[in-house]
C-alpha cells in the first residue's frame, strides 16, 4: 500500500501538468502543488517538526490547507485541520489538547491566536498566510521562496498517524480521532472500487470543508488517489456550485443532504448543464427518501447514501451506483469493513434487531488522541463502537435509526451540546441549560437551547443568542431558546433530553 507522501510524489511524477486543484479561477497542477508542499515541509522541518509532531492548520477551505496537510505527510508529521470559524476558547482547547508546536493560520485569525497564545506554551512558531505578520509570527509567503522545491519524504509506517480530526466522544466534547496512513488508504481504495470511480478521469466537486474528514480525507485524498482534479469552493453557495460544476464538467459530487436540497432549489436547466456528472453521494446526516427521489428525477444522476465517521477515515457502507437498493438504508458494508449490531453487553443481535453499530476492518483509525479511556471504550476487539443505533436486515443492508451520542447534526455540521451548554451555563442569569436537536426538513436538525433561570433573574432569547455568538462559531449558536420552569429529570437527576424534545415540539415557547 502507499502512504500519503508516496501517493503525492508518485502522482506528481506521472502527471506533472495535470490540474490538481481549481480554485477561484486559478489552476494548480500536481507538480506545482508538490513543489509548494515541499517548500513548506522544509520550513516545518527547520522549525523542529518531526515524525509524529502535530501541526495546526487554522485555515479556510482553500488550497492552503491542502498544501499544509500534505507538507505534514512529507515529514511524517500529523496534520490537525481546524475550522477557521473557531473562536478563542475553541482554538485554545485544541491547542492545549494537541500541544502543537507549530501553527499555520490566516491573518484574520491572528486575533484569536494572540488572545490565547499565552496559555499555549508549546506553540512556538506561528506561520501566517500572506506577506505580512506581527513580530511574534512569520509571514509564510515571504518565507517559502527561501526553501527548495524538492523534499524527500520521510519514510513512515502504515500505522503512523497522518491526521487528527476532532469529533464527538462519549462526553459530547470534541475528541481527536487519529487517522493512520493504512486506514486512510484502505477507506479510499474501498470506496473508489465500490463506486467505480475511474483513474485519471474524475473531476471532484468539493463543497465540504477541508478542515473535516469529509473534505480532507474523502474528497482531497480521494481525488489524489484517483489522479483526478478537485474543483474547490471556499464557502457554500448553491448557485456558484452549480456554475462551477457546469464550467469544469464535474463528474463526482459529495455533500450533506441539505446541500442536495439547496442544489434542487437553485438549479436552472438553461444555465446549469451537468451532462458529465456521473455520481453523487450523500453523507453526514440522514438522507430523506423524498429528497433522493426528487434529486435523481431532476438531474438523472444516481444519488447514493453512505455511512461513515472520522474514526473510520471515510465511509464503511454505501449504496452501489447500480443494482439493488432499499430506500432508507445506507447500503451494505464495502471493502474490508464488517458491520455488526451489538446489544448493551457487546453481543451480536439477530438480523432486524436494533442495537449499537460496530465497525471493524482496515479502515478503522488508531483511537483518540491522548485519551486512553475513551479509546478503550470505543475501539474494542470487536471493532469501533459508534454509539449509533441501527439494524441490519437479512440482506446486510444497514439502517441507521438513532444516535446514542447527543451530537446534533445540522446541515452536515456537528454541534456538541455539552460545549454549547457550558457557554449558556456561564451566563449569570442561567440556572440550567440543555441543548437538543429538533428535526428540520432542510437542515436535518436544529439546535434548540432549553433554559431554566436563576431566581429573580431575567434574560431574553435575543440576549442569550447574542451571548453565544460572541463565544461560539455561528453554526453552533442555537436557532431557538425556550424557557422552562423546570426540566424533566431521570431517577439519578439527569436531564431527560427525550422528554425535553417532546415538550419543545408539542408546546410553544415561553419567551422572556
Amino acid at each position: 500500500m502507499q502512504t500519503l507522501g508516496m501517493m503525492l510524489e508518485t502522482t506528481a511524477r506521472w502527471f506533472p501538468d495535470k490540474p490538481f486543484i481549481i480554485f477561484e479561477g486559478k489552476t494548480t497542477t500536481y507538480a506545482e502543488f508538490n513543489r509548494r508542499a515541499a517548500r513548506l515541509a522544509a520550513l516545518l522541518s527547520s522549525l523542529g517538526v518531526r515524525k509524529g509532531t502535530p501541526v495546526g492548520l487554522y485555515v479556510h477551505s482553500t488550497p492552503d490547507v491542502a498544501v499544509g496537510y500534505h507538507a505534514c505527510q512529507k515529514i511524517g508529521a500529523i496534520a490537525v485541520p481546524i475550522s477557521a470559524a473557531y473562536k478563542s476558547s475553541e482554538f485554545e482547547r485544541l491547542g492545549q489538547s494537541t500541544r502543537m508546536p507549530v501553527l499555520v493560520c490566516l491573518a484574520e485569525t491572528l486575533g484569536v491566536v494572540d488572545a490565547v497564545r499565552g496559555s499555549l506554551p508549546d506553540l512556538n512558531h506561528i506561520l501566517v498566510i500572506g506577506n505580512e505578520a506581527p513580530e511574534w509570527a512569520t509571514a509564510l509567503e515571504a518565507e517559502l521562496p527561501k526553501w527548495p522545491d524538492v523534499f524527500e519524504p520521510v519514510p513512515v509506517d502504515p500505522e503512523d498517524v497522518a491526521a487528527i480530526f476532532f469529533t464527538s466522544g462519549t462526553t459530547g466534547l470534541p475528541k481527536g480521532a487519529m487517522q493512520t496512513h493504512r486506514a486512510i488508504y484502505h477507506a479510499i481504495r474501498d470506496t473508489h472500487s465500490h463506486q467505480k470511480l475511474r483513474w485519471q478521469q474524475e473531476r471532484f466537486m468539493c463543497v465540504v470543508p477541508m478542515f473535516n474528514n469529509f473534505g480532507a480525507t474523502v474528497m482531497l485524498n480521494g481525488c489524489l488517489y484517483a489522479a483526478g482534479t478537485l474543483i474547490l469552493i471556499k464557502k457554500w453557495d448553491a448557485a456558484e456550485v452549480l456554475s462551477l460544476m457546469t464550467e469544469h464538467r464535474a463528474t463526482f459530487f459529495a455533500g450533506t443532504p441539505t446541500m442536495f436540497a439547496y442544489l434542487l432549489d437553485s438549479h436552472d436547466p438553461e444555465r446549469h448543464r451537468l451532462d458529465d456528472l456521473k455520481l453523487c453521494m450523500a453523507g453526514g446526516a440522514p438522507l430523506p427518501p423524498e429528497l433522493l427521489t426528487r434529486f435523481e428525477a431532476t438531474f438523472g444522476v444516481p444519488l447514493v447514501n453512505g455511512y461513515g465517521a472520522s474514526e473510520l477515515c471515510g465511509i464503511c457502507t454505501t449504496e452501489a451506483p447500480t443494482g439493488p437498493r432499499k430506500m432508507g438504508s445506507v447500503g451494505t458494508a464495502i471493502g474490508s469493513a464488517t458491520i455488526s449490531i451489538l446489544d448493551d453487553d457487546g453481543n451480536p443481535v439477530p438480523a432486524g434487531s436494533l442495537g449499537e453499530i460496530c465497525v471493524s476492518g482496515d479502515l478503522v483509525g488508531a483511537g483518540y488522541w491522548q485519551d486512553p479511556e475513551a479509546t478503550a471504550a470505543a475501539f474494542t476487539p470487536e471493532g469501533w463502537r459508534s454509539g449509533d443505533i441501527g439494524r441490519l436486515d437479512e440482506d446486510g443492508f444497514l439502517f441507521v435509526v438513532d444516535r446514542k451520542k447527543d451530537v446534533i447534526i445540522t446541515g452536515g455540521s456537528n454541534i456538541f451540546p455539552a460545549e454549547v451548554e457550558a457557554v449558556l451555563a456561564s451566563h449569570p442569569a442561567v440556572s440550567l441549560a440543555s441543548v437538543i436537536g429538533v428535526p428540520d426538513e432542510t437542515k436535518g436538525e436544529l439546535a434548540v437551547a432549553c433554559i431554566t433561570l436563576r431566581p429573580e433573574s431575567e434574560v431574553s432569547e435575543h440576549m442569550l443568542m447574542a451571548f453565544c455568538k460572541e463565544r461560539l462559531s455561528s453554526y453552533k449558536v442555537p436557532r431557538r431558546v425556550q424557557f422552562f420552569d423546570s426540566f424533566p429529570l431521570g431517577p439519578t437527576g439527569k436531564i431527560l433530553k427525550k422528554g425535553l424534545l417532546e415538550l419543545v415540539t408539542s408546546s410553544p415557547s415561553r419567551q422572556n
